[in-house]
């Protein structure tokens, strides 16, 4: 059975409860003693449980209020971003995000994605190759070998 099916089923279940006055507690303890692991989890009892005692009938999921995301937008919204950050490396996210108006954690998701971090308060981009770590791993490997061989002489070389 599908996971919507269930879920629409399991709404049906608590608007018949509620009208009958069970609590969302116990309601979804019902639930989950009917359906176990596929059970809705309790903070959605609660949450469904209001909205029929707020007089609402349907068991329907209502679709987003919010305009939904585009690709386009995202793009221009990343690139922007890249623009913003290349201007001044040390912008904040928080000005980033007044400044496109949108919210923090998708701006934060679009410089992840472009492969920046915060150092030193600066957005610096992500620029260890295999190569790099190849050729660290390689120093750091001769320089552990030179140790060994020298024992505490090796740091008077500094």
């Amino acid at each position: 059975m599908a996971d919507n099916d269930m879920s629409f089923r399991q709404r049906a279940v608590i608007e018949f409860l509620v009208k009958d006055e069970n609590p969302a507690a116990e309601i979804h303890q019902r639930l989950q003693r009917e359906y176990g692991s596929v059970c809705m989890g309790a903070s959605s009892v609660r949450r469904w449980v209001k909205h029929f005692k707020d007089g609402n009938t349907s068991i329907q999921d209502e679709p987003p209020s919010r305009r939904p995301r585009t690709a386009s937008t995202e793009r221009n919204n990343k690139e922007r971003v890249d623009e913003i950050i290349q201007d001044d490396r040390r912008v904040t996210v928080d000005t980033i995000a007044r400044t496109l108006g949108i919210g923090n954690n998708a701006v934060q998701e679009m410089i992840e994605s472009l492969g920046y971090r915060k150092v030193c308060a600066r957005w610096v981009p992500r620029l260890l190759t295999g190569d790099h770590k190849g050729q660290r791993k390689d120093i750091t490997s001769e320089l552990l070998q030179r140790y060994r061989h020298e024992g505490n002489d090796f740091s008077s070389v500094f």
